[in-house]
């Protein structure tokens, strides 16, 4: 009786084991299923300054992978990392002695906090879990985000993400509905993440309405931020977009988007688009010392931006205008987005100015596919520099002038992508005589080579 109750035991036992055996197999083959992707990147940068201002030249490499799993009872996860190294380039980290400031554009490809890091840049992207239910979705954790304006403002090496949680849904034909609660940034230009206070500052802060140094970098308390949007297809040529952006004991944005893309014939499609947008302080605008707040109380700000052109066969033309009215500034965290304007050209932005009068005339090109080509010319007015009030940044007016090219690669090269783009910008405004004002501003030309290969 004793060694058959041993036998039994044994049994039952290895039945277990196989089972766990089983369970474990099954697994694999589950995980097997998954979609592994692979990134590589390559990106040489170069800005030749006014004489006898500093030049800055670095050519950054780096490589990613992720992971999705399937999609088991509606529910699916992923992680993905990148690496990337400084490979050559000049001091990075040296304050030019008449332009008092650093490299503005080439340290942007690695980590702002510290010039010197040319090899410890690895940074957990994205680590989450989704739930799908029909054309809808909701994520929880480390994700890219991409909305008018926070979004990954990838011209560098790596974008910047958001931790928190995403809900979209699509499960009506003319209504689209997002919304998002946001606790953690890691901004573009970084290794590291923040809490959505700590992020605000990351990059360079500008002077208060008074003239004297913003003081707001690692001093704004701010918990969260959520998003609202909604897209509402009204006819198959017009769309109407509603987004609202709350950033705890910060500010309040409302931005509304109206576009129009009409076809006339076979071959052409009148667009149109207009922006508006209004802003509100919330709270004591991130902190109780004025002179350490992102956004004093009562502060308003507003604008609003066209667009109007033709799209005919491969090409497409537009003039676009914008106007930040003459009221407080209009604030953005430059650290989350790039401002979604129609006369946004990269290289530069309007966000931290009022009163401003952008112009911008675009041309592009898709002949193919894989082909995207052309220039486009902004004409910029501000308010002087001096205005502290109405420009945080003391960037003068300007012009600036954009080339640019994207090819994809066919057949076994697929999955390579080479984008190059030059700018220039030239002085309209008045500086002063004091070259800060210049350094890395205007009378400049920036180049970009960038090579991607994604598998």
């Amino acid at each position: 009786m004793f060694f058959f109750l041993i036998a039994l035991g044994m049994q039952r036992a290895y039945a277990a084991a196989n089972s766990t055996d089983t369970a474990s197999a099954d697994l694999q083959k589950f995980l097997m299923k998954g979609k592994v992707t692979g990134h590589m990147r390559t990106y040489f940068m170069a800005t030749d300054n006014y004489r006898p201002l500093t030049d800055y030249y670095s050519l950054a490499m780096g490589a990613g992978i992720g992971y999705k799993t399937p999609v088991y009872k509606g529910i699916t996860a992923g992680f993905s990392g990148f690496f990337l190294f400084n490979v050559l380039s000049n001091d990075l980290g040296a304050v030019d002695p008449l332009g008092r400031g650093k490299s503005r554009y080439e340290l942007g490809n690695f980590d702002l906090q510290d010039p010197y890091n040319r090899a410890n840049l690895e940074r957990l992207e994205s680590l989450f879990i989704r739930y799908l239910k029909g054309n809808s979705t909701i994520t929880l954790g480390r994700q890219n985000l991409l909305t008018p304006f926070i979004n990954p403002q990838d011209g560098r090496m790596r974008p910047s993400l958001q931790d928190g949680l995403w809900l979209e849904i699509k499960e009506w034909k003319h209504l689209h509905i997002q919304s998002g609660f946001f606790y953690g940034m890691s901004p573009r230009s970084s290794v590291s993440w923040f809490t959505v206070g700590q992020s605000i500052g990351f990059y360079p802060v500008g002077v208060n309405p008074n003239g004297t140094p913003s003081g707001y970098r690692n001093s704004i308390f701010s918990r969260y931020a959520t998003i609202f949007n909604a897209d509402i297809h009204l006819s198959k040529a017009l769309k109407l977009s509603y987004w609202h952006y709350h950033v705890h004991n910060v500010f309040n944005l409302h931005f509304l988007q109206k576009e129009i893309r009409q076809k006339v014939n076979k071959h052409t499609i009148l667009i149109a688009g207009l922006q508006s947008g209004y802003q509100t302080s919330s709270g004591n605008g991130g902190n109780s010392d004025t002179s350490k707040a992102y956004m004093l109380p009562g502060h308003t700000a507003a604008f609003f931006s066209f667009r109007m052109g033709a799209a005919v066969r491969s090409h497409q033309l537009t003039l676009n205008y914008t106007h930040i009215l003459d009221r407080d500034r209009f604030l953005f965290p430059r650290e989350w987005g790039i401002e979604p304007f129609y006369t946004f050209m990269a290289r530069e932005r309007n966000e931290g100015t009022a009163n401003t009068h952008a112009f911008t005339l675009r041309y592009e090109n898709r002949p193919k596919k894989h082909l995207m080509y052309g220039t486009a010319f902004g004409w910029y007015e501000l308010p002087d520099v001096l205005n502290f009030r109405q420009n945080k940044y003391g960037l003068p007016s300007y012009n600036q002038l954009n080339i640019f090219l994207n090819y994809s690669f066919k057949g076994p090269l697929h999955g390579l992508n080479l984008q190059a783009l030059y700018v220039y910008k030239g002085l309209v405004g008045n500086t002063h005589g004091d070259l800060r004002y210049v350094f890395n501003r205007v009378m400049m030309s920036n180049y970009n080579l960038i090579i991607n290969y994604h598998i």
